[in-house]
Parts: structure tokens; C-alpha cells; sequence
């Protein structure tokens, strides 16, 4: 296994003993707790590309090893059972912080397990802070009347109204006044960054690329970052438009499409991209809204606001708050 790459094993290995026996050797490799880290990872991943009948097992096996439990997840994505969406949504603090963002992202996939998603966040298990903006908005692709009721009362409400939007904007301009502003804690406001804005923009060369980076942008101004936060969808470049595909299988993808052929299609979300057959695609609807909701300051304490915008008005980077 050291000299070759597991797709090449599992290659050689099926010409002589048939794949059946070539994905034996890679689970094994898989369960053995004592092998290579990275070798048990690449194997995993090779067993969720082809998909053998026992991957369901294998994954739920490896939801309490940490690190291999968010590529587990990967694997039971693919299967259409609301007792998966329960089990994540109740073992989700199990999982690894950095790579929580990920997890949020396949369960928002499916109806039903962001259902039990929001129920446990309803309850008090799953902080707020931990549901971006973007992954609200990716709820709200669902078109799920009873799924959107759950939302506004386990994280707060999407507000489409044009008056509103100028009410909270006008309310934003006040609570962040000169005097409030100076007693941001930017390395705090840094940290907010990256979890709630990090996923999709790119600030100082770190971040997604899923919206615009913001280094250059105007951000000194307080009116230009309240008014594009509050309302994003105001100027919405073409590149940036949202994508939601329905897949056969049940699940429901929001992002960027990147690169398209005959074949397939590249989305990029939050945490990645994803290559998706479009024989797999039951249908495809582009938003001329932008990825980026109105509610991001919704999950926010005002002092957590005050922080993250001290930060995006800041002209250099500042370090992170040290542990």
C-alpha cells in the first residue's frame, strides 16, 4: 500500500482476484486502528467511491473516531434515512470543530435531517453561532413550509421585506456608533470571521471562494458593510448567483457552479467543491439572489456584530485570540 496509490491497488488487486476481494484488503485497512492515519483516510474514501454493501456499517462504525468520522460522513450521505440525520444531529459535538462546518453541510442536504438538526439546536445542544447565514440559506432551498417555521424559531427569521431591510439598517448604523466601535476587540472579531464569513470569502489570502474577496473591497465604510450584509442580494455579480440542484437520490445541493461539460458539473459550496454527474441531476434551479442571506447578523450577539465588523473595517491583519 505504501508504494502505490489505493485506487492503483484496488485496481490490480480486482484484475486478479475480482473487486470483491480488492475492497476486502481495503476495509481492513479501514478497521485497523493501528495503521497509517492518512492510509485509513484514503481508504475510506476509496470504499465511498465504490460504494460496497456494507459502507453504511463501516461508516456509522467510525463516527466516534475523530478526524475519520467527517469522511464518514461523506458515506452516509448517500443514503436516504432520517435515523442518519438524528444520529449526526445528536453526536455532532463529537465531531472536530474546523471540520463541524462540513458536517452542517451535508446535513443540510436532506429535509429530514436538518430537521433533527434545527431540533437540536431548538433544545439548546447545538449553539446558533454554529448555523451560518449561507447554511440558513441553504435550508431555505428546500422549499420546506414546516422545515422554514423550525428555523425562525430554533435561529431567527430570513427577512425578504425592502422596509425592513432599511429599518435594520438604519438600526445597525446606530448601535454601531464611533463610541461602541472603538471597544471592538478585533483579534475576537478575526475569529468570527472565520467561522461565520471565512467559509465563503477570502480576507488577507484565507478563505473561501465562494463569494467575493474582500481585502480590496470597500469595507472602511461602515454604510458599505452594514448595507451589503443586511442586503446582499441588492447587486448580484453573475458569478456568484446560487445554484440548487435536486439530485435523484434524494439530496438537495446549493453553491457556485465552477465548471460544467456534457457529463458533469463542478458546484462549489462551503466547505468544498463537488463533481455531480448530471445523469444524477433530477433538477437544476439558478438564483438571482446571492448566496450570502440577509440574516448573518441574526445569530449574533451585538457585541459578536460590533467585534466582526471593527475587524472587516480594520486596513491590516490582527492575530487570533490566543487560547
Amino acid at each position: 500500500f505504501k508504494d502505490q496509490s489505493l485506487k492503483a491497488v484496488v485496481r490490480d488487486l480486482s484484475a486478479v482476484f475480482g473487486d470483491g476481494r480488492a475492497l476486502d484488503a481495503v476495509k481492513k485497512v479501514v478497521k485497523d486502528r493501528n495503521a497509517d492515519f492518512a492510509m485509513r483516510k484514503a481508504a475510506l474514501s476509496t470504499l465511498i467511491e465504490n460504494r460496497p454493501d456494507d459502507l453504511r456499517e463501516i461508516c456509522e462504525s467510525l463516527l466516534n473516531e475523530r478526524h475519520l468520522n467527517t469522511q464518514a460522513v461523506k458515506g452516509l450521505a448517500l443514503y436516504n434515512d432520517p435515523a442518519i440525520g438524528v444520529q449526526l444531529a445528536k453526536n455532532y459535538r463529537r465531531f472536530y470543530p474546523p471540520e463541524r462546518p462540513s458536517v452542517v453541510e451535508v446535513i443540510m442536504s436532506r429535509v429530514s435531517w436538518a430537521t433533527a438538526f434545527l431540533e437540536e439546536m431548538e433544545k439548546g445542544r447545538i449553539p446558533k453561532e454554529d448555523l451560518s447565514a449561507f447554511q440558513a440559506r441553504q435550508i431555505r432551498s428546500l422549499k420546506n413550509d414546516a422545515l422554514n417555521a423550525k428555523l425562525a424559531k430554533a435561529w431567527g427569521e430570513l427577512r425578504d421585506s425592502d422596509a425592513e431591510k432599511r429599518k435594520q439598517i438604519e438600526e445597525w448604523h446606530q448601535k454601531l456608533n464611533q463610541p461602541e466601535m472603538k471597544n471592538a476587540d478585533l483579534s475576537r472579531g478575526r475569529f468570527l470571521f472565520k467561522a461565520v464569513c471565512g467559509a465563503c470569502h477570502v480576507m488577507y489570502g484565507e478563505g473561501g471562494k465562494i463569494g467575493p474577496d474582500l481585502t480590496g473591497s470597500g469595507r472602511a465604510d461602515l454604510g458599505y458593510l452594514i448595507e451589503n450584509i443586511v442586503d446582499p442580494s441588492a447587486v448580484v455579480s453573475a458569478d456568484y448567483m446560487m445554484t440548487t440542484l435536486k439530485l435523484k437520490d434524494g439530496r438537495t445541493l446549493t453553491g457556485v457552479v465552477t465548471s460544467e461539460n456534457g457529463k458533469a458539473l463542478t458546484l462549489r459550496q462551503a466547505t468544498g467543491e463537488e463533481t455531480v454527474e448530471k445523469s444524477n441531476v433530477k433538477s437544476r434551479e439558478v438564483s438571482s439572489q446571492s448566496m450570502m442571506p440577509e440574516g448573518l447578523m441574526t445569530a449574533l450577539q451585538p457585541d459578536m456584530v460590533r467585534d466582526l465588523i471593527g475587524y472587516l473595517q480594520h486596513p491590516s491583519q490582527v492575530p487570533l485570540p490566543k487560547e
